[in-house]
């Protein structure tokens, strides 16, 4: 579940396109909660489309905290092409990073997340819309390169 999003150095979203000015900087940062622990992970975002997503899941619909929870699947499975999945698996691998958006992001009912169990993972050959309704989002960002 993300707790927080914090843009850095100015960097925003105007007309739909993600602009910062500082482009040796991650667009943002998340604080990630996980279960069954008190602590909290700070994550970067460094590709566009994810930070988009992310703006315009807090900054443009706004979160009604008391009945709402943002929650994000990341993965580097999920590819409409088998060229793409080849090219993420491979300059992963290779560099530790991939190039492309890896980030679904999903508004749910506040207690969706304490509610999962460890065993809804994403399967890599199921439809990325199957996890998203079975976790009944109100609103959901699924970048274009995904299936």
């Amino acid at each position: 579940m993300i707790t927080d999003f914090l843009p850095f150095m100015g960097s925003i979203v105007k007309d739909g396109k993600a602009i910062s000015p500082v482009t040796t900087a991650p667009y943002a940062s998340i604080t990630v909660e996980y279960k069954g622990t008190h602590n909290k992970i700070t994550g970067f975002i460094t590709h566009k489309m994810d930070f988009i997503n992310l703006w315009s899941a807090f900054r443009e619909r706004v979160i009604d905290e008391k009945k709402e929870e943002v929650l994000i699947y990341w993965t580097t499975k999920h590819y409409k092409y088998k060229v793409l999945k080849i090219f993420s698996a491979f300059i992963l691998a290779i560099l530790g990073a991939s190039p492309l958006p890896k980030i679904i992001v999903m508004i749910c009912p506040k207690g969706t997340y304490k509610k999962l169990s460890d065993d809804f993972p994403l399967l890599s050959k199921e439809e990325i819309l199957v996890f998203v309704y079975g976790l009944a989002s109100l609103k959901w960002w699924i970048p274009d390169v995904m299936r």
